[in-house]
């Protein structure tokens, strides 16, 4: 096995027991081989000093020679987070300014308890969808009675600092044009400040399917581009990371998976049913998908391209 070969070239190997090969920890640096190296889960794990990871190279970028990270990036068909820049733009940029915007002035929260009669029919609105007086809290939902976004709920975005970087609003009435968003850039990572980048995440397409559970993120859509800002931080954290968008965006969801596997994140596919979209289906089904969810590796990715 090259990848083996590369690993034994960079870190000092003890021993192979099937799929399991031990190294000594180059962390902890413990007199005893600790180090377990799965290649084929892509995970590492030192049972001395617990540190641990969900893609070997990282063990490549940090104790590697440039010739065994180029050979290891060529053999697992990676691609090295740190040329994003390089490889997006052609050289590289300045750090991001992050965005940051105002609610509309007539925002009324919907979470404070002090429900009128014009809040109770957005209210009755979101019960109907699934929100519970947990979730319009948690989320800080509210809704417009007046001005540009009359009739409309209003669902904010705050970035890791806690400022509004966009929102969503979506009629509870019966006008002809269901969403009216900002005009600003949707390039953001939507609530990143109640995501945990330590746990799995689930990526959905829009704000309403992702009340099923937490750490789901709403792409906005059903593209996501490798020069996102979402895209990015998903690969600079790598956490396990599931993708379920609506059948009728397959193709999409193929090409956003093809991408997320180039740069070593882990990526499982939930099976949405035909015809139905994540807020179509009970948080029981909902769990039953994600718990039969299949990983989407390199071997199988054109076959599931090409269905």
């Amino acid at each position: 096995m090259k990848e083996l070969s590369i690993l034994k070239n960079t870190l000092d190997h003890a021993y192979s027991k099937g799929s399991e090969h031990l190294f000594y920890c180059p962390f902890c640096k413990h007199h005893k081989p600790k180090m377990s190296v799965n290649i084929s889960k892509n995970v590492f794990k030192c049972w001395v000093c617990d540190t641990s990871g969900k893609n070997v190279y990282y063990l490549l970028k940090r104790f590697g020679t440039f010739d065994n990270q180029q050979e290891w990036l060529k053999i697992t068909n990676q691609i090295d987070v740190r040329d994003f820049e390089l490889i997006i733009t052609g050289s590289a940029s300045n750090e991001k300014i992050k965005q940051k915007i105002d609610l509309p002035e007539e925002y009324k929260p919907l979470f404070t308890g002090s429900i009128d009669l014009y809040s109770q029919i957005p209210l009755n609105y979101l019960t109907k969808r699934g929100f519970s007086h947990d979730k319009i809290y948690k989320y800080k939902i509210g809704y417009c009675a007046s001005g540009e976004y009359k009739g409309r709920i209003i669902i904010p975005s705050f970035d890791e600092e806690g400022d509004v970087s966009y929102f969503v609003s979506r009629t509870y009435t019966k006008q002809k044009r269901k969403y009216k968003n900002p005009r600003v850039s949707k390039d953001i990572v939507f609530n990143d400040l109640l995501i945990d980048w330590q746990k799995p995440i689930v990526l959905v397409e829009g704000v309403f399917d992702s009340i099923h559970e937490e750490n789901m993120i709403p792409i906005l859509g059903s593209t996501l581009s490798e020069k996102t800002e979402l895209f990015q931080k998903i690969v600079e954290k790598s956490p396990k990371t599931y993708i379920a968008l609506d059948p009728d965006a397959y193709k999409k969801e193929m090409n956003i998976v093809s991408n997320l596997i180039k740069y070593g994140v882990g990526v499982w596919k939930i099976e949405v049913p035909e015809g139905k979209d994540l807020n179509d289906i009970s948080k029981y089904e909902y769990q039953r998908l994600k718990m039969t969810a299949k990983q989407v590796k390199f071997d199988t990715l054109f076959e599931m391209i090409n269905i």
